[in-house]
């Protein structure tokens, strides 16, 4: 809804100073104007772009002595001259940008389905919200030729619009309001703009022909193409619907594009990219069955419109054998392929025996490239507080949303069955961070999660069973919700969960087996990847050691902390285990304390933790053992009182003075207490309004001095109507010097 009134709108953008660090190659080139609002004849608002040291001349996308660097655009907006940033994006440069337009609400944050195919398309590059709070803007490299297309439509009767920019001259804002603070640079989205074309060429044709009330077909399908956009897509991902044949809607699939103006070629590279999708089939051969196929609309229009795909019937239609049109065609695209002579009858009961060729699907596929296949099992261990449940809730919120996994792509997205055997009462508070702090705050409605606190033992007779019935009922409601498929099933902890009978069950071999078997099967019904947490012992994961040998992968969470010694440290998550990819990777981590919006039931906060990974060969320091500032039970405490430490042994260096405690008492080094309050603020993070961050950073410091002052730490007192601090032992100050 474009906002007519007089008032000016609400600008939505982050803190311009401090912009996300995927923007850096925009940030180094002196391509940069302000913006403000600017209101229409008709009321309507605009942002047009201005000069940063002339803000009140307009700057002009062809005049470069009309831009400035990044530095000085900021300087304007802190001044107050502007209300806001834009980069001038040209056709010398390797960017380019999508804008989706009245995609988004404002109340709830959610994201209209179809700019979220967008979004999906583009999820391991930069995204960002536009400064009315209502759309979206997508960066990315590329390498393709100059584009600037634009897509006026409407989408379920909300007027919408897309926008294609590349090596185009476009004044563009920036806000740094990012929907994915993992995403640190930008990737190329080529592909992306090629998708893009299609998908508005369709919307545009699907508008015109609701004012046509008959056609004459497309030479194939008197219907028109029978799917929509998302439909083909998926279709060219995965394969054709259930029900449907296979070789009709291959030439269906290839019609489609040969209407859009895609050649062989084009047609050939798009679906080769996806192996378990309508191609898979014909992989071997896919170059030329697409052009058999081509041959037959070479001459044929394909209208470009929509139509709803027919409703599913109870009982299906008996199907008829076709009468080709192309007799060589029809043969090659047959599901069936032809026999010279009757096959030998086979015992249903053996296995199949496979010969050299017989290949059943692609290669390898994978749920995390690299990392974690799309069916298999997989073993997550580690120590008490080392955050195995952490990293696996972290792992989950990747598969939901399609970002990065330790900096590995999510080749399928999907929904997350959490089968809560222990811990299940955190569940909850654990996910609510986790989409709060690396989600982009997603509705919960939106959170394509379920878990099950009541899970049946593993060993128990028929649990393979019940297993597979809560996973198909999972799958069900996250399709029907969602509309994703299950893609990983997390069990937390195998150990917990495994029903053992007998002393040294764990222990046994055979058992263990048993145990994960029943989770391989459980993945190849389901089609997904189930991953086991476990607990960590010194030579392994807990239990018999065929567990590791069965598992595809193995991931172990490890720390330099010995039980009972304190918090652990160098915390790095090690991939032990990887069938089919490279193993011996490390990825350090550190676990935050996150505090949730509301409190207990006595006021006090309620915290959690979210995994924050960090770069290649950090390591998280440790306090030293007898350091009386570390002595906090408490981490969320023991982090604040650490804090105020450095904060205040860095200022009494600094800035300290020498006075006496009292008129005749001994002289000490000593700081006003405001310039350590304004330092602890400034390193200490917080969320939420102005307000609420204040008021956070307050008694965050209030409760490190209240602490550090009872236990003899430091000292606190007036002199001439100042605060001062000051350190009360003397090894302090043996350590200050």
């Amino acid at each position: 809804m474009e906002n007519t009134s007089n008032a000016k709108p609400i600008t939505y953008q982050r803190n311009l100073a401090k912009l996300p660090k995927a923007l850096v190659p925009l940030i180094e080139r002196p391509q940069w104007c302000v913006w403000r609002w600017m209101q229409r004849q008709d009321g309507s608002w605009q942002k047009p772009p201005f000069i940063a040291l002339q803000p009140d001349q307009h700057a002009s996308t062809n005049n470069p002595a009309t831009w400035a660097d990044y530095s000085t655009a900021l300087a304007s907006v802190q001044a107050g001259h502007a209300d806001g940033i834009s980069y001038i994006l040209t056709n010398n440069d390797p960017f380019g940008a999508i804008d989706l337009d009245h995609c988004r609400c404002l109340v709830t944050h959610s994201i209209d389905v179809w700019a979220q195919n967008y979004l999906q398309a583009a999820v391991n590059t930069y995204q960002e919200i536009t400064p009315s709070g209502e759309g979206v803007r997508i960066w990315g490299f590329t390498d393709g030729n100059p584009l600037n297309r634009k897509f006026t439509l409407k989408i379920d009767g909300k007027d919408i619009a897309a926008e294609l920019f590349r090596r185009a001259n476009k004044a563009l804002t920036i806000t740094g309001y990012t929907l994915d603070p993992a995403i640190r640079e930008f990737s190329n989205i080529d592909k992306v703009f090629d998708w893009a074309l299609v998908w508005g060429e369709r919307r545009k044709a699907a508008a015109a022909a609701e004012q046509v009330t008959s056609n004459n077909g497309n030479g194939f399908d008197s219907g028109g193409c029978q799917y929509s956009i998302d439909q083909i897509e998926q279709i060219v991902r995965e394969g054709p619907l259930a029900g449907a044949n296979r070789s009709d809607v291959f030439h269906t699939i290839v019609g489609h594009y040969i209407g859009v103006g895609w050649d062989v070629d084009r047609i050939f590279e798009h679906l080769q990219e996806h192996s378990q999708g309508i191609g898979g089939r014909y992989i071997a051969r896919l170059r030329r069955e697409i052009e058999r196929s081509a041959k037959k609309f070479e001459k044929a229009e394909l209208p470009l419109f929509e139509v709803k795909a027919p409703e599913p019937k109870q009982e299906p239609p008996k199907q008829e054998e076709p009468e080709p049109a192309d007799p060589e065609l029809d043969d090659d695209l047959d599901d069936n392929e032809d026999l010279d002579e009757e096959a030998p009858e086979r015992d249903s009961n053996l296995p199949p025996l496979r010969r050299l060729g017989d290949r059943t699907g692609p290669p390898k596929e994978w749920l995390l490239k690299g990392l974690a296949p799309k069916v298999g099992t997989g073993l997550l261990g580690g120590r008490r507080g080392a955050g195995k449940t952490f990293v696996a809730i972290d792992f989950a919120g990747s598969v939901m949303t399609g970002r990065p996994f330790l900096d590995h792509m999510v080749k399928r997205q999907g929904g997350v069955l959490w089968l809560a055997a222990e811990g299940h009462d955190e569940v909850q508070l654990r996910l609510e961070a986790l989409i709060r702090e690396k989600c982009g705050h997603m509705p919960h409605a939106e959170v394509p999660f379920r878990w099950c606190e009541m899970v049946p033992r593993l060993l128990e007779k028929g649990a393979t069973a019940q297993l597979i019935t809560i996973a198909r009922q999972a799958e069900t409601d996250i399709t029907h919700e969602h509309g994703l498929p299950l893609g990983t099933i997390i069990v937390d902890t195998i150990t917990s969960c495994a029903g053992y009978s007998h002393r040294g069950d764990e222990n046994d071999n055979a058992v263990a087996t048993a145990m994960t078997l029943v989770l391989q099967t459980i993945a190849q019904t389901m089609g997904c990847f189930v991953l086991a947490v476990a607990h960590i012992s010194d030579t392994g994961i807990r239990g018999g050691k065929s567990k590791e040998e069965i598992a595809d992968v193995i991931w172990a969470c490890l720390s330099d902390h010995e039980f009972g010694t304190g918090p652990a440290t160098n915390t790095r998550l090690v991939v032990e285990k990887n069938r089919g990819g490279k193993d011996g990777m490390v990825f350090p981590y550190t676990l935050r304390l996150v505090e949730a919006p509301e409190k207990d039931e006595d006021g006090d906060p309620i915290t959690t933790r979210v995994v924050d990974w960090l770069p290649p060969g950090s390591a998280q320091a440790a306090p030293a053992a007898d350091d009386p500032w570390a002595r906090p039970k408490r981490q969320d405490q023991r982090t604040a009182v650490l804090r105020l430490k450095r904060v205040l042994m860095a200022i009494l260096a600094e800035q300290g003075v020498d006075l006496p405690i009292a008129p005749d008492g001994p002289v000490v080094r000593m700081v006003d207490q405001k310039l350590v309050r304004k330092a602890f603020y400034a390193c200490t993070p917080a969320e939420g309004t102005p307000e609420q961050k204040g008021r956070f950073r307050r008694q965050k410091f209030l409760a490190a001095l209240d602490w550090a002052e009872q236990n003899q730490l430091i000292g606190a007192g007036e002199i001439n109507r100042v605060s001062y601090l000051w350190l009360a032992r003397p090894k302090a100050e043996e350590e200050l010097d």
